[in-house]
C-alpha cells in the first residue's frame, strides 16, 4: 500500500455539490437572454456547460456565454447581472462523516480555486476542524492549474510529495498539476468535468472513483489498480 500521510481535496464538485448554484445562475441567464430574443432552457445550458468542461474550457460559464448568439455588450450585461451564489452550494451526502473518519488516520487539507471566505464556509458546514491546511486561490494569490499552489500546500504540510494524495474532479486543474509535483492523484467523477478524457499521460489519474463517498474506504485500506481503485468497505 502506498504510504499516504496527507489527503488534499478540492471543494467544488468534489466535496461540494454545485448543482443548485449553477442551475440558479443559469436560470438567470435564460431570463436575461430572453430579452435579446433567445430561448434556452436551464437543462440545455447545463449540458452546454458539461460540454465546455469536457473540452477543457477554463470557465464553462464564460465558454457558454461566448457560444450564445449575443453581442459583446449583451454578453457583458448578462455576465454582470447573473452571479454565482454560494448560498446554493451544499456538501455531497455523507461528506462530514467521511471526513471525520478519514481524519482519524490521515491529515487533511484543501487546495481549491475559491473566492474569499473559504474558511468561513467550511466552518458553516461544520467541517473546518478536519483540515490542517486550507489553501484557497483568493487568499493565496495563486490558482489552479498553477502547480505552485500544490507546492505551497506540500510545503505547509511539511511532508514528502509521495506522501500526498490529491483528490479532485478536473484533470487539468487537479490531476495534472498535482502529479507534476510528485503527488498520488485520485479523480472523482462528479460535476461538469466528469466526461473529460486525459489529453496526455500527465493527466491520467492514479486512481478514479465515481463518488466522493467511495473515499471512505481509504480509512481501512487501498488496493491499487491501473486507473481505477478498489476501496475496502467499512
Amino acid at each position: 500500500m502506498t504510504n499516504i500521510e496527507w489527503i488534499f481535496l478540492d471543494l467544488g464538485w468534489t466535496l461540494v455539490d454545485e448543482t443548485r448554484a449553477h442551475r440558479a445562475r443559469l436560470k438567470g441567464v435564460c431570463e436575461r437572454v430572453r430579452r435579446f430574443g433567445l430561448r434556452h432552457s436551464v437543462n440545455e445550458l447545463m449540458e452546454m456547460c458539461e460540454q465546455a468542461a469536457t473540452d477543457f474550457a477554463p470557465s464553462p460559464f464564460r465558454a457558454i456565454l461566448a457560444r450564445l448568439n449575443l453581442t459583446e455588450d449583451q454578453r457583458h450585461a448578462v455576465a454582470s447581472a447573473v452571479r454565482y451564489e454560494k448560498c446554493h452550494e451544499e456538501l455531497y451526502p455523507g461528506v462530514p462523516r467521511m471526513l471525520e473518519m478519514l481524519s482519524r488516520k490521515f491529515r487533511l487539507g484543501i487546495i481549491a480555486n475559491q473566492s474569499e471566505g473559504t474558511e468561513k464556509r467550511l466552518s458553516d458546514w461544520g467541517i473546518r476542524d478536519h483540515f490542517s491546511v486550507v489553501l484557497a486561490s483568493a487568499e493565496l494569490g495563486l490558482s489552479k492549474p498553477d502547480s505552485r499552489i500544490f507546492g505551497a500546500a506540500i510545503s505547509r504540510a511539511g511532508c514528502a510529495p509521495d506522501g500526498v494524495l490529491m483528490v479532485g474532479d478536473r484533470l487539468d486543474n487537479d490531476i495534472g498539476p498535482a502529479k507534476s509535483q510528485g503527488c498520488l492523484t485520485m479523480r472523482v467523477l462528479q460535476g461538469f468535468s466528469r466526461f473529460q478524457t486525459p489529453r496526455r499521460v500527465a493527466e491520467i489519474p492514479d486512481l478514479t472513483i465515481s463518488s466522493i463517498r467511495e473515499l471512505r474506504g481509504m480509512r481501512s485500506a487501498m488496493r491499487l489498480r491501473p486507473g481505477r481503485c478498489g476501496l475496502a468497505p467499512l
